[in-house]
């Protein structure tokens, strides 16, 4: 009886695995979010996007010399079963009609390495983005063998496709494409 009911048990934490992560393990999911995701990304308007394993960086310019929308950022990135915490350590912004708005955070130690992030794995949770200390946790929600669709902030969505295509989904409605156009 206690032989069948360790098995039952055990067979149980095996479907609701595969339930929740479509048979993947979670470092299998931690493989793809990092090998799709690494690259090159375009999407409209004139943004460039550059995924690494550690790091990504957005350049963006819309507008014309008259009135630019100009926006760069640079920031640390890492890659879990759970999801994907990302830190901003720079940012640019000169909207139209605006100021410019500059940050900067000093991550560089003496010896002239980068500070990794302190990332709290148990602030993903599935359906939200949590956000901590600046850094955000873009939740894991769902994944099957074409997609990985993560939760990340103001309840907006992000579906990241193994063929190179990604769609952001904002909770307001509507649909963004971005497209990798170089593997890294």
């Amino acid at each position: 009886m206690k032989r069948n009911l360790t098995c039952g048990m055990l067979l149980l934490s095996l479907v609701l695995a595969a339930a929740t992560f479509g048979g993947d393990t979670p470092d299998d999911v931690r493989q793809k979010l990092l090998e799709w995701r690494k690259g090159v990304w375009v999407s409209g308007g004139g943004t460039y996007t550059v995924w690494t394993a550690k790091h990504y960086f957005v350049i963006s310019y819309t507008g014309d010399s008259t009135r630019p929308n100009v926006y760069f950022g640079a920031s640390q990135v890492e890659f879990h079963s759970k999801g994907i915490a990302r830190q901003q350590v720079v940012r640019y912004r000169k909207p139209p009609a605006g100021d410019v708005v500059a940050f900067r955070e000093s991550n560089i130690r003496e010896n002239h390495t980068e500070q990794p992030m302190a990332t709290d794995t148990s602030l993903f949770t599935p359906g939200t983005c949590n956000i901590k200390d600046g850094i955000i946790y873009d939740a894991v929600t769902e994944v099957t063998d074409e997609y990985v669709l993560l939760a990340t902030c103001n309840d907006d969505k992000v579906k990241l496709f193994s063929n190179g295509v990604e769609v952001y989904m904002p909770a307001g409605g509507g649909a963004f494409y971005s497209y990798r156009v170089e593997e890294l």
